[in-house]
């Protein structure tokens, strides 16, 4: 954390056709985090329902250093020697032929990872949250990255599995780098462990050696019965849980990557 920010209120934003969390939080003041739900309308675009969003949050949204987390079923990655600014829009449209020019391609580096992560943002959205200030965007792979250098896991090799929404990223670490990620949509449990164990096959993991750690909304308990019969070590994190008591601690549906977001930025 940088110490200029520490006395400084932050907004911290999750974007996701789901749903839409705001926290404030200034990180000298354990306690004085807010928190705010928006369940979006259907029937109109995700910009309008974040501008309407903004307006009904019940806690000032100017004057605060903005993050936001933007949820997408997108992203690549390059790495840190072609990083260059210019050609971002080039990169993307190379992964994804059938991009087209509403979306703003934003980057997070990665340096303690070597790799440079590329992910799309709604233009329209994009320009509603510019309207407030200065915005940094991250998506959620990003701050799982983030997450895994500030908070190093104990294992040596392991695999993290977060799900939210539908969606599965997958990450295989060794030696505190990662091998390898992924995000998979899936539509059922048994769709999660296909993905799940076909990743921890073709990375050539341990069935009783190594550790798998799931986070979000998918249930250890549910995984446990299933999953169970081909790895022998399944744990699950979260990040408050590392940290000093809060009111954090206390706002269970905060997801896992806002709540990293918030105390490892």
């Amino acid at each position: 954390m940088i110490e200029d920010n520490i006395q400084k209120k932050t907004l911290s934003i999750r974007v996701s056709t789901n749903g839409f969390c705001f926290c404030s939080y200034t990180p000298s003041l354990p306690d004085s985090l807010q928190f705010f739900f928006y369940c979006p309308v259907q029937e109109i675009s995700l910009a309008a329902n974040l501008r309407q969003a903004i307006e009904e949050c019940p806690f000032d949204v100017k004057g605060c250093n903005i993050k936001a987390i933007v949820e997408t079923g997108e992203f690549t990655q390059i790495p840190a020697e072609f990083d260059d600014r210019q050609d971002y829009r080039e990169y993307w449209q190379l992964c994804f032929p059938g991009a087209g020019n509403n979306m703003e391609i934003v980057a997070n580096k990665m340096t303690a990872h070597n790799f440079t992560i590329l992910f799309p943002v709604e233009k329209a959205t994009y320009e509603v949250l510019q309207q407030y200030g200065t915005v940094s965007f991250y998506t959620p792979i990003s701050i799982l990255a983030g997450y895994l250098t500030r908070t190093p896991l104990p294992e040596e090799q392991y695999m993290l599995c977060y799900s939210i929404n539908g969606h599965a990223i997958l990450m295989s670490i060794k030696g505190g780098q990662i091998r390898i990620s992924n995000l998979f949509k899936f539509n059922n449990e048994q769709n999660l462990l296909f993905y799940l164990l076909s990743t921890w096959k073709e990375q050539e993991l341990s069935q009783t050696g190594d550790t798998l750690y799931i986070c979000g909304d998918c249930s250890i308990e549910k995984l446990q019965p299933e999953c169970g019969r081909f790895i022998k070590n399944i744990k699950r994190i979260n990040p408050n849980t590392l940290f000093s008591p809060s009111i954090l601690n206390k706002l269970k549906e905060i997801p896992f990557d806002l709540q990293a977001l918030i105390l490892c930025e």
